[in-house]
């Protein structure tokens, strides 16, 4: 599904963003409640004991008690993912088949199993190597995990979707063009090809060395001329310039560090031993506790992640005003973008998410064309909700 909606997007967006924040916050709660419901009968007790059965190697029973749990984990994701599939074709947002979004989901929970699966190693594998300062060595090698995913997202999002060259020859170069003003060396511009499931917009660089890769979704270059879809490109060309990535990846890692000190203080004293008398680093019972620590820990230490994603946004737009040498393209492309998208949100609530306001980046945008540029500027995107 592509082009413009057949809803009005400025009656739409502040219903479909008060839902998709609803159901963001019951994709957390669900498989919480899930793991509650699976410590509660004791099936971590009992996995933990059927594990130790089926093999003598450690971190294979660490494997086996970690599947059953992530299965339960998983049927309170499902119906939370079903209730955000719901709203997503009852905005037009997605035109998806029910397989075909089923298909989507598993593949996303199986990365999310192997992913968690390799924390968890981490984790027991830093405890038992070295008891009193585990922690220090399980934040440090997932943040060498999260370095390694970071550096391969190119090659993540073609499992999800069809990524191809940018068959637009006269936009590949512009954009081309683009990154080498950046002073980027870009090997690649693609095409993401995500209208059969979506009518939802993106464009981003991603990749490291010569591996960095432009990659624009099919969506997007329908609804947006090429001079919207180059303010775009600028804007994420403005993230790597700014060396945005690092520092927040650099953060993330720094999180690591104060979460596996927080685990290991809770588990020193008791907190997630689930009355267990053995507190050693081969009680595999103690999985389900260490996923809540995680997770909670997790969830917590976005919030200055998403602080700083903020500013940077701000200071990845003005980059891209710089580089294209003005901000109507943008202007335009952040009205079109915002509407097929369907993201509203205020002042208030913009502390959840990683980007500022639509409507207050456009009011910036026309503040530095005042400064900077002698043009004429686009009327104010009436923005319902901003």
């Amino acid at each position: 599904m592509t082009g413009e909606p057949n809803i009005d997007p400025k009656i739409a967006g502040p219903a479909y963003t008060k839902k998709l924040r609803g159901a963001r916050q019951a994709q957390i709660f669900f498989p919480l409640l899930a793991g509650g419901i699976y410590v509660y009968f004791g099936l971590h007790e009992t996995f933990a004991l059927q594990a130790k059965i089926a093999t003598k190697y450690f971190y294979v029973q660490v494997a086996l008690c970690w599947i059953p749990l992530w299965l339960a984990c998983s049927v309170g994701s499902l119906l939370t993912s079903c209730y955000r599939f719901r709203i997503e074709r009852s905005f037009q947002l997605s035109n998806s088949s029910l397989t075909k979004w089923l298909t989507a989901w598993l593949k996303g929970n199986l990365l999310v199993f192997l992913l968690s699966a390799l924390y968890l190693e981490i984790t027991f594998a830093s405890y038992r190597i070295s008891p009193s300062s585990g922690w220090l060595l399980a934040a440090l090698l997932s943040s060498a995990l999260l370095l390694g995913t970071s550096a391969i997202t190119p090659w993540l999002l073609a499992y999800f979707y069809p990524v191809q060259p940018l068959a637009n020859e006269v936009l590949k170069t512009k954009l081309a063009l683009l990154a080498k003003k950046a002073g980027l060396d870009v090997a690649m511009v693609y095409e993401w090809r995500i209208s059969e499931r979506t009518r939802k917009a993106n464009a981003m660089v991603a990749g490291i060395g010569h591996a960095k890769r432009i990659l624009v979704t099919d969506t997007l270059i329908s609804a947006l001329s090429d001079e919207q879809v180059e303010a775009l490109v600028a804007h994420e060309l403005g993230h790597y310039a700014l060396h945005h990535t690092n520092k927040r990846v650099a953060l993330r890692c720094l999180t690591f560090f104060v979460m596996f000190w927080l685990m290991d203080l809770v588990i020193n004293i008791g907190l997630i031993s689930f009355h267990s008398q053995d507190d050693s680093w081969t009680n595999l019972s103690r999985i389900p506790g260490i996923l809540l620590v995680w997770s909670m820990g997790y969830l917590y230490s976005a919030i200055p992640v998403v602080a700083l994603s903020r500013q940077q946004e701000r200071a990845a737009d003005a980059y891209g005003w710089k580089l294209v040498g003005g901000v109507d393209h943008f202007i335009s492309a952040m009205e079109k973008l915002t509407d097929l998208n369907l993201v509203f949100f205020d002042k208030k609530s913009q502390w959840q998410y990683s980007h500022p306001t639509t409507a207050s980046r456009i009011d910036a945008a026309r503040e530095y064309a005042k400064i900077h540029f002698v043009q004429n500027i686009t009327p104010r995107a009436a923005v319902a909700g901003e």
